[in-house]
């Protein structure tokens, strides 16, 4: 079941970032963004981030996004129900080391017959998302963002899963990003 007619807005001024590793350069980052869903226009936080490196066909610089951050190794257990079984799905043997990104989903399992860039889903919000990573890409080299130190894997993921219902929206955080989810998921 389609949740929802994709992504209208970008809150640039929403945009947080910290950076997650240094070894491997790597920032981490929020930004909100409003779904047309089928019962309403609901502002949701979504996740990205950015390598400094070009492995895996990455461009430089470009942001991604990621369901989530791994607290812990093994099976998936820290995140909600279904984002857990979301993420054993899409995921080598169904597990993970702490402190991977939670990226498999977006990278689709059906391959397009035309070429697009890894890493954005390969459905109705493969234009959105893509679109949002150059933007967060630009904001980041025109130093237009809100440091937050406090942004960490589980920050993160609390943010993503909360219950919280923002202000104008009809259901939770949890619940419009679990819808959002789903409709990656569904045509992966």
């Amino acid at each position: 079941m389609i949740n929802s007619n994709g992504i209208l807005k970008i809150y640039e001024d929403s945009f947080r970032t910290n950076i997650y590793t240094t070894r491997h350069f790597r920032r981490i980052g929020l930004i909100d963004v409003d779904i047309k869903y089928f019962y309403s226009v609901e502002r949701v936080t979504l996740a990205f981030y950015s390598s400094s490196g070009t492995n895996n066909g990455k461009t430089k610089g470009l942001w991604y996004p990621i369901l989530g951050i791994k607290t812990r190794n093994g099976k998936f257990t820290e995140f909600t129900p279904y984002l857990n079984f979301v993420l054993t799905d899409t995921t080598i043997d169904g597990f993970a080391n702490k402190g991977w990104l939670a990226k498999s989903l977006f990278f689709a399992s059906k391959r397009p017959y035309y070429k697009k860039t890894l890493g954005f889903s390969n459905g109705r919000y493969y234009e959105s998302l893509f679109y949002i990573g150059q933007t967060l890409k630009d904001l980041t080299q025109k130093n237009k963002f809100y440091s937050m130190p406090s942004l960490k894997p589980k920050t993160l993921n609390k943010i993503l899963t909360s219950e919280e219902v923002y202000i104008g929206n009809k259901c939770s955080q949890k619940e419009n990003f679990e819808r959002f989810i789903q409709d990656i998921f569904e045509e992966h």
